[in-house]
């Protein structure tokens, strides 16, 4: 197989980077404890609260408890979701980076780049259990592989788009092209 733009050192040392700095992003927020865990995703869940009900604040104590305990959930779920979604993605571009030359098939890449996404989101969970006030959730782990699986997928349709791209370029400049952009020899 030959070597595309993805194979480049400037790619790789960016890509590698960027996937350490987002595990790295991810083990720091694991590393706070319960409390400041939930005053990060409480003001973000009270930004929208507001938002969507702009009577919060007249509403009764327990109205506004269920509402808040809600959208803390749904928040905590979606920024899951995102950072390995996040995860996923640079994971794929990382692995194109370092082996798409060599493997070839995108589905032996995404495949490795699930189980690495979903290897690092058991060991988050197993992780957590060490913090004061955290726990380790299965759910947490398959809404973390979600993640990994949309970040891979997306990854993934990127390189192919890309490769694509380039590829016809790459026959333009072999074969050349007429005024109505019609590949000829």
């Amino acid at each position: 197989m030959k070597r595309t733009g993805w194979q480049t050192p400037w790619v790789r040392t960016v890509t590698t980077l960027l996937t350490a700095a987002v595990m790295v992003m991810i083990f720091c927020f694991s590393m706070e404890n319960a409390e400041n865990s939930d005053k990060r995703s409480g003001a973000i869940s009270l930004q929208i609260i507001r938002i969507f009900h702009p009577d919060y604040d007249q509403m009764k104590t327990d109205e506004q408890q269920d509402i808040y305990d809600s959208m803390q959930h749904i928040v905590r779920k979606c920024a899951h979701f995102t950072e390995y979604m996040m995860l996923g993605f640079l994971i794929r571009l990382c692995l194109e980076s370092w082996f798409g030359h060599r493997m070839g098939r995108y589905r032996i890449l995404a495949l490795i780049g699930f189980t690495a996404g979903t290897a690092y989101a058991c060991s988050d969970e197993m992780h957590q259990l060490s913090i004061d006030g955290r726990s380790g959730q299965w759910t947490d782990v398959l809404v973390d592989s979600g993640g990994v699986f949309a970040g891979v997928i997306l990854g993934t349709l990127l390189i192919k788009s890309l490769n694509g791209i380039i590829q016809g370029h790459s026959d333009e400049k072999h074969y050349g092209s007429n005024k109505d952009g019609i590949l000829q020899e």
